[in-house]
């Protein structure tokens, strides 16, 4: 396709793949909260610039990767490169460019094991999971979701410099189960653009149906997982976070087994919407219990 001008400010911006930047800056903010007491801003404004950058920089490398499957995706097609906004050579330079000044903002001004988080999170998307894993395997959602729990690991590194606690990668794990019972919905909605595409999602290979059944069975491992939070050697939350992630949880297991007595298109979807928020709003009542309730977070 013949790139019509150079790209806007606005076709850069959605190459970033903002909505997936925002989720993984929110978490790694609140991990940084939840971390410790009181607050370093330098550290706290560094992680979340260099995550940004990050994340954006491997949201761009996707679509460049990407760019021969999204022009045959309906859901993709309106991406800046298949539109013709940015050219392939351009979105290459900006995402390798956004990563590299992450790297370099991560060296100044964090701690060495939240840089290497950041930086591992981006690799992991782009070359684990886009070019690997993607194209080859049902497993890519699954495996790619190690890229997503990397956010909340640089943040709590960020704000103490290690992570020997247990409540920083018991986040990662959150995020790394939640992941599936996500993004699979969303692939039962898209489930003909990726058999065009010949990407072997999850329901591509195995029916909307067994799809369903998997992500039923993803979410009952997801919710006791949330509700480990409150046990004293894994966090110690209280009140708010209990009753957010039990009505949350209950939720998902509601809006999913009725997924899988009717496997359709639209009833993914609202598994797909229902689903959405979930993550945003449990890692936000960490942070609300933590500074309104005593707890027993290892600091």
């Amino acid at each position: 396709m013949r790139v019509r001008r150079s790209g806007s400010v606005r076709a850069y911006y959605e190459l970033m793949k903002p909505k997936i930047v925002y989720l993984l800056d929110f978490t790694a903010l609140i991990a940084f909260l939840v971390a410790v007491p009181g607050i370093n801003f330098l550290r706290l404004v560094a992680v979340v610039v260099a995550g940004t950058l990050a994340s954006g920089g491997a949201g761009a490398l996707n679509s460049y990767v990407d760019r021969d499957f999204d022009r045959l995706m309906g859901r993709t097609s309106w991406r800046p490169i298949p539109r013709g906004e940015i050219s392939p050579a351009r979105a290459l330079l900006f995402g390798l460019s956004l990563i590299g000044i992450s790297g370099v903002i991560s060296a100044l001004f964090l701690p060495w094991l939240a840089g290497l988080f950041i930086i591992l999170g981006a690799a992991i998307y782009v070359l684990f999971y886009t070019k690997y894993l993607k194209p080859r395997t049902t497993l890519n959602i699954v495996l790619g979701g190690f890229a997503g729990s990397c956010a909340p690991l640089a943040g709590w590194a960020a704000a103490t410099g290690e992570l020997t606690a247990a409540a920083p990668w018991l986040m990662a794990l959150l995020v790394f189960v939640w992941t599936p019972s996500h993004f699979w919905a969303l692939a039962m909605r898209a489930v003909g653009d990726y058999t065009k595409a010949g990407i072997p999602m999850l329901p591509v290979v195995v029916g909307e149906k067994k799809t369903a059944q998997y992500i039923a069975l993803n979410t009952f491992l997801l919710v006791p997982l949330s509700l480990a939070f409150v046990l004293p050697a894994l966090g110690g939350f209280g009140i708010i976070y209990l009753v957010t992630a039990t009505l949350l949880g209950l939720g998902m297991i509601l809006v999913d087994l009725k997924l899988v007595a009717n496997p359709t298109k639209a009833q993914a979807w609202t598994a797909f919407k229902f689903s959405s928020p979930y993550l945003a709003i449990v890692f936000l009542a960490m942070v609300l219990d933590v500074k309104l309730l005593p707890h027993y977070l290892p600091i």
